[in-house]
């Protein structure tokens, strides 16, 4: 069941912040905190997953780091905005305290929407398409309340080494594959079901809008190698942007 979407709607996704911030992740952090800023006034934000590039909530405490980012989303938060969240493979486990922070839904699902007569569905895409086989195991495994009890069974080193080692794999997509993930794309639109007319999605890394017929796929850009890409959705339709070039959300046109 879809809910009618607000006016304007942000999504941004794959900025892949680190609990121990480094020298190299500084000018980023600062860089995306202007972001945040530049989005009040909007009227919804969706954190379309891998923000964190390792969260984890153990029974009795969490995890220290990521208190500048948080604030600033509370800032956001108060000033009106509202902050949704999807769960993406390196943060789904987020989910449960960004709902009791934000109101957000409290298990990370994909977001149904409806904008401009089209019915809008927001996911983070890893396991969408045929090149995902390691992240189709990865998504069951952190997804499933098995695989959760067994992080809590690990001594929360074990655990964040494991998330230093998977937070490897992401990476920007380069532009030799950039031109596999669209033929991917395409095929993935020729085979969907016809219950959404326009799909957003993260995780790939690369700016990219796909359409086959009704249907149309859109990606987000991601923070890394100096890309800031999010997007701007309003009525209906989607404008995939970067913060270098589209400093104001509010004034994208779509």
């Amino acid at each position: 069941m879809s809910n009618p979407a607000p006016d304007t709607v942000v999504l941004v996704s794959d900025t892949h912040f680190r609990l121990e911030e480094t020298a190299a992740d500084s000018p980023r952090l600062a860089r995306f905190l202007a972001f945040l800023e530049a989005c009040r006034g909007v009227d919804s934000l969706v954190l379309l997953g891998d923000i964190f590039d390792f969260w984890f909530d153990y029974p009795h405490f969490r995890l220290r780091g990521y208190d500048d980012l948080l604030d600033a989303l509370d800032a956001l938060h108060r000033a009106g905005t509202r902050i949704e969240f999807v769960g993406g493979n390196h943060d789904i486990w987020a989910a449960a305290f960004l709902h009791r922070r934000y109101g957000s839904d409290p298990e990370g699902r994909p977001l149904h929407l409806e904008q401009g007569g089209r019915r809008i569905v927001l996911d983070h895409g890893d396991g969408l398409l045929a090149r995902d086989y390691l992240y189709k195991t990865f998504r069951w495994i952190v997804r499933r309340r098995a695989g959760i009890l067994l992080a809590k069974s690990l001594h929360p080193e074990l655990l964040y080494a494991f998330s230093r080692w998977l937070s490897g794999t992401s990476r920007r997509a380069t532009r030799h594959e950039a031109g596999e993930i669209e033929r991917l794309a395409r095929l993935y639109l020729a085979r969907a079901p016809r219950d959404w007319d326009l799909k957003i999605i993260g995780h790939l890394h690369l700016p990219l809008q796909v359409r086959l017929g009704e249907q149309e796929l859109a990606v987000l850009g991601c923070w890394l190698g100096g890309e800031e890409g999010y997007a701007v959705l309003r009525g209906g339709r989607v404008a995939l942007c970067d913060f270098r070039r589209d400093p104001s959300p509010r004034a994208v046109t779509v």
